[in-house]
């Protein structure tokens, strides 16, 4: 989010999507040669499926996120992106005919309103006063398009590993993005470098682009995007670390009880073991 934010003067959302899906599919295709997946390619029949998470985790997403930013406050897209965990969950029940239980429900309570205390400076009232604009409905739309990615993922993991299907995803997503981002480099935003928005990009292509995507599968994997998705909401927390620690914007009062309320909501859902069937 930082990153992306400070890119957006460097690059345009289409080039940046380009250069990290091109550096971290060639990570992605070394990793897959390492372990012997690459061979695994051949026995995927449904490519449909492969498809369709290349076009909402990473295309859609990615896309949505960047376009986003740059026409809203990052308040706003916060207030937003913590619909997540509800969206998930009602999404979940409906597909997966699954019955959530009281503590998953708890949990998003909880993180939700850690979250919003955060955003609305300790004053839940001050939410009443947010303006919603297009960059708003574009942040959206990217919450509604990951949480099809998690539902597709946990399908599509039951006969692939979350290294395959990370992998293709982000490798079958070039076909869409690069010549977009070609395009863009051309004739709409041409990119300018410097040594911070090199490293900038080298992070974003290594880290979001490549370890976020795999935990974030193999996390689906292991404990279902209901819970996983309760996760997101730490993001903000996450913000508030790195500004204290390399800014020295030390966090105030509400931000705390906000921190607290989301990391408890959080590790409750992802330690309370559902009731066995």
């Amino acid at each position: 989010m930082i990153l992306g934010r400070y890119l957006k003067d460097y690059l345009g959302p289409w080039s940046i999507v380009t250069t990290r899906l091109v550096i971290g599919g060639g990570i992605f295709l070394i990793l897959l040669i390492k372990s012997g997946e690459l061979k695994k390619v051949r026995e995927v029949s449904d490519w449909r499926t492969i498809i369709l998470l290349a076009i909402t985790g990473v295309v859609a997403f990615q896309s949505l996120i960047y376009y986003g930013l740059r026409l809203t406050t990052s308040t706003n897209g916060g207030l937003i992106n913590s619909l997540t965990p509800l969206l998930t969950a009602i999404a979940v029940a409906v597909y997966f005919k699954e019955k959530l239980t009281y503590q998953h429900w708890l949990a998003a309570v909880v993180t939700i309103l850690g979250l919003a205390f955060i955003l609305s400076e300790g004053q839940l009232s001050n939410l009443l006063l947010l303006e919603f604009n297009l960059g708003d409905l574009l942040i959206l739309a990217a919450v509604l398009s990951w949480v099809g990615y998690s539902l597709i993922a946990k399908v599509a993991m039951q006969q692939l590993s979350p290294l395959l299907i990370t992998s293709l995803g982000v490798i079958i997503s070039l076909i869409v993005v690069a010549p977009l981002g070609l395009i863009e480099t051309l004739y709409v935003h041409p990119p300018v470098f410097t040594l911070n928005s090199v490293l900038a990009v080298l992070f974003i292509s290594i880290g979001p682009t490549v370890l976020s995507l795999l935990f974030w599968n193999k996390g689906v994997h292991l404990i279902g995007p209901a819970r996983a998705s309760l996760f997101l909401n730490t993001v903000p927390v996450y913000i508030i670390a790195i500004n204290a620690l390399f800014l020295d914007i030390m966090p105030e009062q509400y931000q705390l009880m906000g921190m607290l309320l989301i990391f408890a909501g959080s590790f409750y859902a992802g330690f309370k073991s559902p009731k066995p069937r």
